[in-house]
């Protein structure tokens, strides 16, 4: 058994060396910037049609999210998009259980004697995508269904709750502002007080029989968590934007100010609790998509002949399927050439309602090879990777800013998947159809791999698809070669 392990575990490495070594023409050791010069007498260039359809992403493929060794439950997103023309409606809820660093907890004084000044609710605050300038208002509730603090949930989570706790109404530019709490600066934090009543019912003596703070149990009982959820009517009608908190930093905590009677005279402090303790609590972010009356909803599913535009988004959102048939064409005619190069090239598209202020395009798109026969999906481990790292810019993931032929400045992408087609071309491999899509985590079992490609949650753009009525937005495959 140890020796299949073993195997299990280095069959990845030997079938990337495999690759590495069996195609007869590796055409991309010369480089991109040492093509030769297309002549056509020695060297040619053409370009194949892209057929592109675009899909929602199904729950089975939706991000995990979930604590890591550390206890880190990463990257939360919260907010609401009420009015994105182009792709809809998004809505983030983050579900949390804050706890003492330790247990039994003990206050500074008997229950008789501290009085609560507040209880707040505050989350590191990291990035905003969309309208900083328009109105949120968020509500913090108790949960009252379950979550478990040893599992991970994908971003379709649902999380029943109840009474409301408190509440807070802000523009997401005022995250950015420094605050004097407890002689304390701080900045970048979203703070939301809690009703005195249910600050109160927490300054309860842990030596008392029935005390929440006895046992993890006892607290569990007594508080299984918040959820803290976005408005989306009345003051958060006209919310437009999503934020990203670092639910593991020292900034995101619940924080009790109290007093307490020492030597005869009040005195005041604070506790927190923290995402991270030695008895973590359940951690949970649900992000939804709705594209009812959206352009979005214009273009989706199969479209026999592809669309004329892709609409792609950041996880969990849109996805694009590729397929490109002429290569078997190519390949028919050709036979075994040298391919220079090979290009997937793409260009965003301005509709109308396009807001990229605002709503900004994805930094990187990224492809895999969608394996029809056994069902899963594997990298373009030749043209994006080096030693088993992924690297953006060697595969053409980042975007390039450029002026199109109406003087607009959009994003455009070109990946490289010459090794790909030249492996295909040389080595007969399969011509799969390919994934496209704005990924916020990779990962790939089969190759022991995984990696963070995206934020969570931010970034779309409209592609042209490969039958679009302008040539210069359509999508297709540039190939550069030479015959042998």
């Amino acid at each position: 058994m140890r020796y299949r392990s073993l195997l299990n575990g280095l069959f990845p490495l030997f079938f990337l060396f495999f690759l590495s070594n069996c195609t007869k023409v590796k055409s991309t050791d010369i480089g991109v910037d040492l093509i030769p010069v297309v002549d056509n007498i020695t060297t040619f260039d053409t370009s194949l049609e892209v057929i592109a359809s675009t899909y929602l992403t199904p729950d089975s493929l939706l991000p995990i999210l979930g604590r890591n060794a550390s206890g880190d439950p990463g990257v939360f997103l919260l907010g609401h998009i009420s009015d994105d023309p182009l792709f809809g409606k998004t809505t983030a809820s983050i579900y949390i259980q804050f706890k003492p660093n330790m247990l039994p907890l003990r206050f500074q004084n008997v229950t008789d004697s501290l009085f609560i000044d507040s209880a707040v609710v505050c989350l590191k605050w990291l990035k905003t995508y969309g309208d900083t300038n328009a109105i949120q208002k968020v509500s913090v509730r108790r949960i009252t269904g379950d979550l478990k603090r040893d599992s991970a949930y994908k971003t379709n989570v649902t999380v029943a709750y109840g009474e409301e706790l408190g509440s807070t109404t802000f523009s997401p530019s005022s995250l950015k502002d420094s605050l004097s709490v407890f002689e304390q600066k701080v900045s970048n934090q979203l703070r939301i007080k809690l009703n005195n009543s249910f600050g109160q019912s927490l300054l309860v003596d842990d030596t008392t029989s029935g005390s929440q703070y006895k046992t993890d149990s006892t607290y569990n009982a007594f508080l299984k968590g918040f959820a803290i959820v976005p408005e989306v009517s009345g003051l958060g009608a006209n919310a437009n934007a999503i934020m990203s908190f670092a639910m593991a930093d020292s900034l995101t905590n619940m924080r009790i100010y109290y007093r307490y009677y020492k030597n005869g005279l009040l005195d005041t402090t604070f506790i927190d609790f923290n995402v991270i303790t030695r008895v973590s609590g359940p951690a949970a972010n649900q992000i939804t998509r709705d594209y009812a009356g959206s352009q979005a909803e214009q273009h989706l599913g199969p479209k026999p002949n592809g669309d004329s535009l892709v609409y792609i988004q950041a996880d969990p959102g849109r996805y694009a399927v590729l397929r490109i048939p002429g290569i078997a064409d190519f390949k028919s005619r050709k036979g075994n050439v040298m391919v220079h190069l090979a290009h997937l090239s793409m260009e965003e598209v301005v509709t109308t309602g396009r807001r990229p202020e605002i709503f900004t395009t994805p930094e990187y798109v990224y492809a895999d090879v969608i394996d029809t026969l056994k069902n899963r999906f594997y990298p373009f481990l030749l043209d994006g990777f080096n030693n088993g790292q992924f690297e953006a810019v060697r595969f053409g993931s980042q975007k390039k800013r450029v002026t199109d032929g109406e003087n607009q400045s959009v994003s455009n992408y070109k990946l490289n998947i010459t090794r790909h087609l030249q492996d295909i071309v040389t080595r007969n491999t399969t011509n799969f159809p390919i994934r496209l899509s704005v990924p916020y985590f990779v990962v790939y079992p089969d190759f022991l791999m995984y990696f963070s490609v995206n934020p969570l949650g931010m970034g779309n753009v409209v592609l042209g698809g490969g039958n679009h009525s302008n040539p210069a937005k359509k999508m297709k495959l540039r190939i550069v070669y030479s015959k042998l």
